[in-house]
């Protein structure tokens, strides 16, 4: 087991799709190998992912349930301001029913990484209330977990990198008391005689999880892949695939030019983007609004600016670090699109989130700051390409090194990456 995977805290009850033995994955798993039949499975699934604790064994299997809803944020929220940005990692839950259920727990506390988790099935018995808006749920979040120590308000803050699911706890009534299923313990509070769920507005969460087989559907090779991987790579005809739906698309990417044949690829993405309210269209444009120490020379006028993020999770000042390196260097080299036999390091992070994190990365370079922050705040952007960029890293004592652009990345926080 990896470091990312021993990270994961919430575990996943599944089942083999090809043989049915029961399997335990973790919540970012996406990609696994039954230990049983050893096929290997991608899993897909549209919106959010939908899980439920189950009651206690002490509880009978006839009661009528009420499913509370749960959401479950996890991720990195950056906070944009005129001293700097700032960062905060979160992960926490946050009830999702409305004010008309009283003194219910507002979170879910240790439960979702002690307890198995379960996907909804129809065959699911109870009823499910219908959560509130991820929106509205989050701002109570934000009334929770204020920051005591940020000396000044943010223009405007952004998540990157985040995680979101809705978590199912059984409740039941008995007595006019609101009976934790998971305990078969009352809640510090009495419900109302004609109390009923039935008032309250109820859904059918379940969503089909899909399994598709983890094969090459242009050469029938088996994929490979890490088991939080987005990309997974076939070797043999040197493609990469992600999964989309009920089907594995293909993902476009280019390679630049091996060095160390015992080196590793870092995947990035490399993005061309609109950012309204802002003249940033060359790398002069670049070069004029951060300031830097340095003539804009007339190459520079003519040459497209490119945004970069890294594609895979890890601190986030090294994530902005990195992000601000490429920016400023725009790198123009000559690519392939072999991967060869070289390592790879997983994609782990979307490229909608690399979008996300444009913002961020000019609120930390444009100078002065507090000029470029309220067009920040309200700018939109639109991306007009994207693209998986693998720049080749030389293999450190302690670290890998990109020697052309000088820059190092710890292995300890590479493999700590999956906690984030």
């Amino acid at each position: 087991m990896t470091a990312a995977e021993r990270s994961i805290s919430y575990r996943v009850e599944h089942q083999c799709p090809q043989c049915g033995a029961p399997v335990n994955l973790g919540e970012e798993t996406l990609f696994f190998v039954c230990d049983f039949c050893r096929v290997r499975s991608c899993i897909s699934h549209k919106g959010v992912f939908r899980y439920m604790l189950s009651p206690g064994e002490s509880v009978p299997g006839d009661t009528d349930f009420i499913y509370l809803p749960y959401w479950r944020f996890k991720g990195v929220r950056y906070f944009c301001s005129a001293s700097g940005v700032d960062s905060r990692f979160m992960d926490i839950s946050q009830c999702a029913v409305n004010d008309s259920i009283e003194h219910v727990p507002a979170s879910l506390g240790f439960r979702s990484q002690a307890l198995p988790l379960k996907l909804i099935r129809p065959e699911t018995r109870g009823t499910f209330l219908t959560p509130v808006s991820f929106k509205e749920s989050i701002q109570n979040l934000d009334r929770r977990f204020k920051r005591g120590k940020q000396s000044a308000k943010p223009m405007f803050t952004e998540d990157i990198g985040e995680m979101t699911s809705l978590i199912y706890a059984p409740f039941y009534v008995s007595s006019n008391r609101l009976i934790d299923a998971v305990l078969d313990k009352p809640l510090d509070c009495h419900v109302p005689e004609d109390f009923s769920a039935d008032r309250h507005e109820a859904c059918r969460p379940e969503k089909e999880t899909v399994f598709i087989p983890g094969i090459c559907p242009s050469c029938g090779w088996d994929l490979q892949g890490r088991a939080d991987s987005l990309a997974l790579v076939c070797r043999n005809c040197n493609t990469l695939w992600r999964a989309h739906g009920k089907r594995l698309a293909k993902i476009r990417f280019r390679v630049f030019g091996p060095r160390d044949p015992d080196g590793v690829y870092l995947p990035f993405w490399r993005i061309r983007a609109d950012v309204s309210g802002l003249a940033l269209s060359s790398h002069a444009d670049l070069v004029n609004a951060c300031n830097l120490p340095m003539m804009a020379r007339p190459e520079m006028k003519n040459r497209e600016l490119h945004f970069w993020a890294p594609a895979f999770k890890i601190r986030p000042k090294v994530f902005l670090r990195l992000s601000t390196q490429l920016l400023l260097a725009q790198l123009d080299s000559e690519t392939e699109n072999s991967l060869h036999s070289r390592e790879i390091h997983p994609v782990t992070l979307p490229g909608a989130e690399a979008v996300e994190s444009i913002r961020v990365t000019l609120a930390s370079l444009l100078k002065p700051t507090r000029d470029y922050l309220p067009a920040l705040s309200c700018a939109e952007v639109k991306p007009t390409d994207l693209e998986l960029i693998f720049l080749p890293f030389e293999n450190g004592p302690h670290e890998l090194f990109h020697p052309d652009l000088n820059i190092g990345i710890n292995r300890n926080i590479l493999d700590l990456s999956g906690n984030l």
